[in-house]
């Protein structure tokens, strides 16, 4: 039993390494100038320790994606949890979403090269797995409220996740990111702000 738990230990230890080097490694080059020898060498493992924990660059990649996708989830969830207002809770999520696509490893793992390596099942993987529950969770207390009658959790997530990939990729593509998620945010504010008062008025 001891040795089976070390030996699961390793093997942990192990692949969260090739983990924290691939993720490295997609984040300064991009996934496509990355090579299997530079992740093992860089990690100090041999070649048959990724094929055996991952099977290929591939589902290497995707485990990075999902680390950096779970982290980015927990950020804003935080962020929003920390409201007591369903608006203010939707706000502070969108703005902890926007400050995420600041962060390097977002940019470069989440919008800019997941859709190349993973567009037959980044859907079912990424976004159907951790961004809409996400947002499913942030925004539940505003429709659950009454706040915007007529209208159900899911599509308003999906409607709401669209809007928010598309500002991820303006900040990613941006010269300037910083100014960039400046410009996003008075777009989010501005559209919770007509929501808020439609659905009030």
């Amino acid at each position: 039993m001891t040795v089976k738990r070390l030996r699961e230990r390793q093997a942990e230890a192990t692949r969260e390494l090739l983990v924290t080097i691939a993720r490295e490694l997609f984040v300064e080059q991009g996934f496509a100038a990355t090579a299997i020898d530079e992740i093992v060498q860089r990690a100090g493992l041999a070649k048959g320790a990724l094929y055996h924990h991952f099977g290929g660059k591939d589902a290497l990649f995707k485990a990075v994606f999902e680390v950096v996708l779970d982290e980015t989830a927990e950020a804003v969830l935080s962020a929003a949890a920390a409201e007591d207002d369903p608006w203010d809770a939707v706000r502070a999520g969108l703005s902890a979403f926007l400050d995420a696509c600041l962060q390097p490893a977002f940019r470069r793992i989440v919008i800019i090269d997941s859709v190349a390596v993973m567009a037959a099942n980044s859907w079912e993987g990424g976004m159907e797995g951790i961004e809409l529950p996400m947002l499913r969770v942030v925004l539940t207390p505003l429709v659950a409220s009454g706040a915007l009658p007529g209208v159900s959790v899911d599509p308003l997530a999906h409607v709401a996740l669209g809007g928010l990939y598309g500002s991820a990729l303006y900040i990613a593509k941006a010269a300037d990111p910083q100014a960039a998620r400046a410009e996003a945010e008075v777009v989010i504010d501005v559209v919770l702000r007509g929501v808020r008062a439609v659905a009030t008025g």
